[in-house]
């Protein structure tokens, strides 16, 4: 639920009967419940975009795919908050993003500093005697 947050859980100790939730303005609701799923997640806000003089389209901040790049130069958006074509709103997506911009965004601020990249697998597996 948008924008409450669990404020209570009720039941007997053994078994959950509701859930009570708090909106920022301090109103709450009781939802009875016999389970209770958690999700961590944000609510991705335009006006942040705005703020920092970038455009908003298709529900986010237009990004060049390969280095998450904005039109305002050394800002970059993941996540939610980029948008490009076939963009998945997956955070499996995010983290790759993340990695993406990190790379694009070294090079800017080290332009001097070569990048050492190593994925997991770039020393082998270790062999089992």
């Amino acid at each position: 639920m948008v924008p409450f947050q669990l404020a209570a859980l009720e039941g007997d100790g053994r078994e959950l009967a509701a859930v009570v939730v708090r909106a920022l303005d301090g109103e709450t609701r009781r939802l009875a419940a016999d389970s209770l799923l958690l999700f961590f997640g944000l609510a991705t806000d335009p006006a942040a975009a705005a703020k920092l003089g970038l455009a908003a389209a298709n529900g986010g901040v237009p990004v060049d795919p390969a280095t998450m790049a904005t039109s305002r130069p050394g800002v970059s958006a993941i996540g939610d908050a980029a948008a490009y074509p076939g963009k998945l709103k997956l955070i499996l997506c995010g983290f790759a993003e993340a990695a993406m911009a990190v790379q694009a965004v070294y090079a800017l601020a080290r332009p001097d500093q070569p990048r050492h990249f190593e994925h997991s697998t770039s020393r082998g597996v270790p062999r089992v005697a």
